[in-house]
């Protein structure tokens, strides 16, 4: 084929992609209906851009969008486990619960054969997965060899950090696990480094059984396409791009390379739906405020103990304030002021102007939401990243929060004078959310740009830290030190001998004179 011939057809495959756009694998795995949204935040703008996705989803709709097409792993929610009481269980689960349940949610995802044949039989521009404490998921773009996009839930930690670079923030921005003010104090910067340390020191313990995963779990797919299978360490920093689920209005900003790019706010959509006729006349009609409360997708209030429940409604039934709450069960007797349901739309309650408060369990995607729509929010976190999120919350002086247990009742009761009786928190929300809206491009188009970029550059290389072409013990500099503590040893050594000489020559002639 001659230049010409050559130029042509690389123009007529431009063209082509332009018009067909690229092919991505999307893979949301998490059973919950949060992390189905996440996800659902980066398919919505692929689309809109013209790309066909794929998507790996444990709640695939009955009639997805134009060039959405679903695998379904719905049978992942069954790892769920069953409780009884969701908050009381929930509360006591450990780390190590945590990741043998991210484990078992990746080991059973690739298990599955549609997953395994979407894999082997079809060729994707790129794929995008969301860490969620689980790094063998790396394996899907190593077999694919397409650039990676990694997508961050929650704001980023310092196992993320040194995935993407090395990680800079321990001396001055709390880990995963504590929730300390910044600046921080000498005794909470000691008790921060020995905590990154101990998370640090856990991960190379898990990194054998991560290696091992990765292997399993992918050798027969890297074989069956033809392709190698690359060394661990290689998929895994192999990140194109992350998408982190922040901002700085809300979380301390890092040093980070650019292809690290914060887009909180992604999963909403910026045309807010109109609320159903029902709760628009009566939110209209609330002239005095309303009070929102909702425990989010996961756990229920209807979980509640008995004792609880029956506080909360005496609570509010005492407001002169309508209240809206997310309940899953029938309630009877309530007072007139309280309004039940078993789904609410959120973000279109937020926005209306009557609304002077929200009650959360703290999820990161309530909290965005009620920071975009400049609510205060009465925070009762039980697991995860919630507590965290409600005490950033409390420190930025937005917020209050309220212990979950036989309390409850009575704390939410105190928290509500306070907040109501107090504009300094609805002021403050007002005004981080000017910060947090104030932005030059929104988040969707940065999802389209960066994901569309990694494609077409074959991996944002240039975007990328150059860390991890380095040693550990080159980005410490120890070889330099080691180098010129040789060379000065080396230089004193022969100082010493020549001044040996020197002071013996010196004798020589000494002994020579008084001879003479």
């Amino acid at each position: 084929m001659n230049t010409f011939a050559m130029k042509r057809l690389i123009l007529f495959l431009s063209l082509l992609s332009a018009v067909f756009g690229h092919h991505i694998l999307c893979i949301q795995n998490v059973p919950s209906r949060s992390h189905h949204t996440l996800m659902m935040g980066i398919v919505r703008p692929l689309l809109e851009a013209g790309h066909q996705v794929t998507m790996i989803t444990t709640f695939p709709e009955e009639k997805p969008a134009k060039n959405l097409r679903y695998i379904d792993v719905g049978h992942l929610r069954d790892l769920v486990p069953k409780d009884s009481n969701l908050l009381k269980s929930r509360a006591g689960q450990s780390m190590s619960f945590v990741k043998m349940f991210a484990r078992n949610i990746s080991r059973s995802t690739i298990e599955t054969p549609a997953v395994r044949e979407a894999l082997i039989k079809q060729n994707f521009d790129a794929v995008v997965t969301e860490w969620f404490f689980s790094d063998s998921d790396a394996g899907y773009a190593a077999v694919q060899q397409a650039p990676w996009i990694l997508l961050s839930g929650m704001v980023i930690h310092a196992h993320l950090e040194n995935i993407v670079d090395t990680v800079r923030s321990v001396p001055t921005i709390p880990t995963l696990m504590n929730d300390f003010p910044v600046p921080m104090s000498f005794w909470q910067r000691l008790l921060n480094t020995g905590s990154y340390l101990l998370m640090a020191g856990a991960n190379l313990l898990d990194q054998s059984k991560m290696e091992a995963n990765y292997v399993s779990d992918f050798s027969a797919i890297s074989s069956a396409r033809g392709v190698p299978l690359p060394p661990y360490n290689d998929a895994l920093y192999n990140v194109s791009v992350l998408l982190v689920n922040s901002h700085p209005s809300f979380a301390p900003a890092r040093s980070l390379p650019p292809n690290v790019v914060d887009i909180a706010s992604y999963h909403m959509d910026e045309n807010i739906a109109p609320l159903p006729k029902d709760l628009q006349d009566l939110l209209d009609s609330s002239t005095k405020g309303v009070v929102y409360f909702s425990m989010g997708s996961v756990l229920k209030s209807a979980d509640l103990p008995e004792k609880t429940k029956k506080g909360l409604i005496k609570v509010f039934s005492e407001l002169p304030y309508t209240v809206l709450w997310k309940f899953e069960e029938k309630i009877e007797g309530l007072p007139k002021n309280v309004h039940v349901r078993p789904w609410m739309p959120q973000s279109s309650i937020l926005s209306h102007p009557n609304v002077l408060v929200f009650i959360t369990h703290g999820g990161l995607l309530s909290t965005l939401e009620s920071l975009y729509h400049g609510i205060p929010i009465i925070a009762i976190p039980v697991f995860g990243d919630q507590p965290g999120n409600a005490k950033r919350c409390v420190q930025e002086g937005r917020a209050l929060m309220v212990s979950i247990g036989e309390n409850m009742a009575e704390d939410l009761n105190n928290a509500l004078k306070d907040m109501l009786g107090n504009d300094s928190y609805y002021k403050k929300a007002k005004e981080l959310s000017k910060l947090f809206r104030s932005r030059p491009v929104k988040p969707y188009k940065l999802i389209q740009h960066y994901v569309e970029l990694a494609i077409e550059s074959k991996g944002a290389y240039h975007l990328r830290s150059k860390t991890h072409l380095y040693k550990w013990y080159e980005l410490w500099m120890l070889d330099q030190i080691a180098f010129v503590l040789a060379v000065l040893a080396i230089a004193f050594s022969l100082l010493k001998k020549v001044a040996g000489l020197f002071m013996t020559k010196q004798k020589q002639k000494g002994k020579k004179e008084k001879k003479n």
